[in-house]
């Protein structure tokens, strides 16, 4: 069933010779074992795989031999196709292709599918970008085909995937927010899947690679951002940034940014990093930079210095895209300072809060609009006497109500839950045969060896 067969019974005489007849000969080939049986879908993915070359050399061709195939009964061969035609760069028509590979994420075959994993990848990341270079309603078209591929390319809900941060990137460049909100309310606690039938295992793993990884938790984090839903954000920006590391990357340098800003935005104060991060991201964080310079005006709450360090910092912070959180910790610092007062006053006019937070005294209405906002978000207790223009600061109410008491019984489960799994996972991994070796290999005192290049006891 290879291609090699395939072409020795085609005539060297044979007006169709040449390209169109080795793509023809692949086609037929991808006709012929695209079947139910397991066997034949393994010997077709060894063809094409080994014909990868084959099929860039002739990318000019693949238009016209996709439309010869089933996107349902030929999905492994249609993602082989569709990865060497991206790969080349060769289009006949760039936006027939899009039109084309929209249908295709969404009707592809979920068993044959997870077979392509790899050339599967590769289609969605091909098809992000060229949504990206087409523009917002490209964009917006690509969101449904993508989280149809994601989850066919998952083994269960809980499993990380490559397709994961294109689909995160296409929520946040589009501001569809709530439709990455949505994958982000499922936690991932596998990043790869049980062996198959045969030992076998899924191809999704080897596609994983650490910037996806890493991006997944800062797409998501900054989707939580635009949300204002910061605890949630500083959870996935902490997984980055917690993450083992020999070398800074890019992602964690960013990410740590943003953790700086989300910090003083949420709790009005930075708060160091876990001591389990690297040390390479330990000296990072006491590295000299315009977030550090904003957290130490925000701790000695000087508004008029924050806004001196935004104006000469622009050009990087602009670079970094974090204007936007900058602003929105500028806001938070009034909003600290208003929390302060309540602490103090029992009533206060509105010109005075104004000069209080760093506004002028006739920015009435500006303050007005800041109170209203904190008291609907429960931040303070508080009334405003229009006719007068003045605010009475009220007593908190600290009891706890029967939602409280709910919200924190299902926190509760949830850790519980959570610890379960934990013990089930640490269970797994030291009964575990690679585990067991490499520690039997530690007490074995064979230390010249490990000095040498072995492999960390932890490194699993």
């Amino acid at each position: 069933f290879g291609l090699r067969y395939a072409r020795a019974h085609i005539p060297h005489n044979s007006p169709g010779r040449g390209p169109i007849s080795i793509m023809d000969s692949i086609v037929h080939q991808i006709h012929t074992l695209s079947t139910q049986n397991e066997s034949d879908l393994k010997k077709l993915k060894d063809f094409l795989r080994h014909e990868q070359e084959t099929l860039k050399a002739n990318a000019a061709q693949i238009d016209q031999a996709i439309q010869t195939l089933d996107p349902v009964q030929n999905t492994l061969g249609t993602a082989f196709l569709l990865s060497a035609q991206l790969g080349a760069a060769v289009f006949v028509n760039q936006r027939a292709t899009f039109s084309f590979i929209c249908n295709f994420l969404q009707v592809a075959d979920e068993v044959q599918a997870k077979k392509a994993a790899q050339p599967m990848t590769v289609v969605c990341k091909g098809f992000a970008q060229m949504a990206i270079d087409q523009g917002q309603q490209a964009m917006l078209k690509s969101l449904l085909p993508l989280r149809s591929a994601m989850q066919k390319l998952q083994e269960h809900p809980e499993t990380l995937t490559p397709v994961h941060s294109e689909f995160l990137r296409m929520c946040l460049k589009t501001k569809v927010y709530h439709l990455g909100a949505q994958l982000l309310d499922q936690p991932i606690f596998d990043i790869s899947s049980n062996s198959g039938p045969g030992g076998s295992s899924s191809s999704v793993v080897g596609q994983l690679t650490p910037q996806s990884f890493l991006c997944y938790f800062l797409y998501g984090a900054m989707i939580r951002i635009g949300m204002r839903e910061n605890t949630k954000a500083l959870q996935l920006l902490l997984v980055v940034l917690t993450c083992p590391a020999s070398c800074l990357s890019a992602v964690q340098a960013d990410a740590y940014k943003k953790y700086v800003l989300v910090c003083l935005k949420a709790h009005g104060e930075l708060r160091p990093l876990p001591i389990y991060a690297s040390h390479i991201l330990q000296r990072y964080a006491k590295s000299p930079s315009y977030v550090l310079e904003i957290a130490e005006a925000f701790k000695s709450k000087d508004v008029e210095a924050i806004l001196r360090i935004v104006e000469e910092k622009r050009a990087a912070i602009e670079a970094d895209q974090n204007m936007g959180l900058v602003k929105q910790v500028v806001t938070a610092m009034k909003r600290q300072k208003v929390k302060t007062l309540t602490k103090t006053y029992l009533t206060l006019s509105l010109s005075e809060i104004a000069k209080e937070v760093g506004m002028e005294e006739s920015q009435t209405a500006e303050v007005e609009a800041l109170l209203f906002d904190m008291i609907a978000e429960d931040e303070i207790k508080a009334r405003i006497d229009q006719s007068t223009g003045n605010v009475s600061f009220e007593e908190e109410d600290r009891d706890l109500d029967a939602a409280m008491m709910q919200t924190l019984h299902g926190k509760l489960s949830q850790i519980l839950e959570l610890s379960a799994r934990i013990g089930a996972f640490e269970q797994e991994v030291v009964t575990s045969e690679a585990y067991i070796r490499k520690t039997s290999y530690g007490e074995g005192g064979d230390r010249a060896a490990v000095a040498a290049g072995g492999f960390d006891f932890m490194d699993m």
